[in-house]
């Protein structure tokens, strides 16, 4: 379990869901296939939320993250761009996790997060896709996602109440995002080279409420590997 316990940390902007960002290095184009494969090494946690004393809840107003009914829950309204980490550090990881998206509104967006700043500022990858069968890659600065891969529609997401399975892929400057086992969106970028995973969720509109839950979580140490993924 993430170091035993999860940190909390909830902004709200006005820029939540930003324009281009000029840092990126290079916006692979979209095709069939992956220009990169990668290898899983080992398995360094796999976490059903069965046990939900392990984990920190925290609650305020109109806002909800923690262990319920043995899955992780994200609730809350208004426009917040939510995120929650761990304590321990990686530099090569694919991440994974089922996401079920239980809102009347789905506008939204959420998925998952990988080198994340040690500090909690927020700074990072996010792999995100929404309700409505987006999907994205963007960077964090803690205050606005910025995109690397901007929001496209994608067939493979499964749209309005629906489970999803969210797989992100961090390996040396590539990162890739999965959905439901088949590949999505990539992207190379050089920004951050190590730091933690986490969850996020995104609500850009005022008055509109986000649910999503989130169960059976694995990460891997792993490596590129040129033979495909």
């Amino acid at each position: 379990m993430f170091e035993k316990a999860l940190r909390f940390m909830v902004v709200s902007c006005l820029l939540l869901l930003a324009g281009a960002c000029s840092a990126v290095e290079q916006v692979l184009a979209p095709g069939q296939s992956p220009a990169q494969g990668y290898r899983y090494l080992e398995l360094l946690l796999e976490e059903d939320f069965a046990d939900g004393g392990a984990w920190r809840n925290y609650a305020a107003d109109e806002l909800f993250l923690g262990v319920e009914d043995g899955a992780y829950k994200i609730d809350f309204t208004g426009r917040k761009y939510v995120w929650t980490q761990g304590d321990a550090h990686y530099t090569d990881v694919v991440v994974e996790a089922d996401f079920e998206q239980n809102s009347d509104y789905d506008h939204n967006a959420f998925g998952l997060a990988c080198r994340l700043d040690p500090a909690n500022s927020g700074r990072g990858y996010t792999f995100l896709i929404s309700g409505d069968g987006y999907a994205s890659i963007r960077w964090s600065n803690g205050r606005s996602l910025k995109p690397i891969v901007a929001a496209r529609p994608s067939a493979r997401v499964n749209r309005g109440e629906a489970s999803n399975r969210v797989r992100a892929v961090c390996v040396g400057d590539y990162l890739a995002l999965w959905v439901n086992d088949e590949f999505v969106v990539e992207a190379r970028d050089r920004r951050a080279s190590a730091g933690a995973v986490g969850l996020v969720a995104v609500m850009n509109y005022a008055g509109q409420r986000l649910t999503v839950t989130i169960d059976d979580l694995k990460l891997w140490r792993a490596a590129p590997d040129d033979r495909g993924p």
